[in-house]
C-alpha cells in the first residue's frame, strides 16, 4: 500500500502532513488511517496498558544536501533529504526526536505534537538500526528479529525528488532501504512501565503483558 495516496509534493513524507508546511499536522497519512482503523479493532480496551508519552517520531528535518542538514526544502516541489537520510549514512542513529512537531503523540500526553488519536506508530529507522538492522548495503539479514518475510514501512521519512516521497521501509529480505511505494504496516505501541511482564524474551517463552 501506499504510504500517501494521491500526494505529490515534499510534504507526503509525514505521518501527518499540511501542504506548505515542513511539519505540519493536518492532514493523517494513509498509513496512519489504516492504523487507527486496527487499533479500535483490536486494542481499545487496553487502553490503560499503553503508555501515552512515549511518542513515535516522524523526523522531517529537511535538507536540500545529502550530506549534511541544513534545515532548507520539505515543501512543494524541492528536492529533500530528511534526517535520518543523512544520519545513517555516517552510521549516527539517534533515539531522540529533532523537533516536538515530528514526535506523534495523542492530546493527553506531557510531550511531543499531541496530534493523534490513537497512541500507536511505527518503528523509525534509527530504532531498527539500533535493533541490528542494515542499511544502504543491500545485504540479507533474515535472522534479524525485525525481519517477517514482507517489506513494511518504518515512520521515518527518506527523500523527495521528482513527484516521489520516499519512506523508510524494511525489505523481505531483511534490510533497511527507501520506497516509494507498496509496504505492509507492522503497528507499534509502547508497553507503560507499571505493566507486569512474564517470559524472557525468547522464542519458545515471549514476553507476555500480564
Amino acid at each position: 500500500m501506499l504510504f500517501n495516496i494521491n500526494c505529490k509534493s515534499s510534504e507526503c513524507v509525514g505521518f501527518k502532513y499540511t501542504a506548505g508546511q515542513v511539519h505540519g499536522l493536518g492532514t493523517k497519512s494513509n498509513v496512519l488511517t489504516q492504523l487507527e482503523t486496527w487499533y479500535q479493532n483490536n486494542l481499545s480496551s487496553y487502553t490503560s496498558k499503553i503508555d501515552i508519552n512515549a511518542g513515535f517520531c516522524g523526523d522531517r528535518t529537511p535538507s536540500t544536501s545529502a550530506t549534511e542538514i541544513n534545515n532548507q526544502g520539505g515543501t512543494g516541489a524541492t528536492y529533500t533529504y530528511y534526517g535520518a537520510n543523512i544520519r545513517l549514512k555516517s552510521d549516527n542513529p539517534i533515539l531522540i526526536c529533532p523537533h516536538k512537531d515530528d514526535l506523534y503523540t495523542v492530546a493527553s500526553s506531557i510531550k511531543g505534537n499531541k496530534s493523534l488519536d490513537y497512541p500507536i506508530g511505527l518503528l523509525t529507522a534509527d530504532e531498527s538500526i539500533m535493533a541490528g538492522g542494515n542499511w544502504g548495503q543491500g545485504i540479507k539479514n533474515t535472522s534479524y528479529y525485525l525481519y517477517n518475510s514482507k517489506f513494511y514501512w518504518l515512520i521515518t521519512p527518506g527523500a523527495y525528488g521528482n513527484k516521489i516521497s520516499t519512506m523508510f521501509g524494511i525489505t523481505n529480505y531483511g534490510y533497511i532501504t527507501q520506497a516509494g511505494e507498496g509496504g505492509y504496516i507492522r503497528p507499534v505501541i509502547n508497553i507503560s512501565a507499571d505493566n507486569k511482564i512474564t517470559g524472557t524474551g525468547t522464542i519458545s517463552n515471549p514476553y507476555v503483558v500480564s
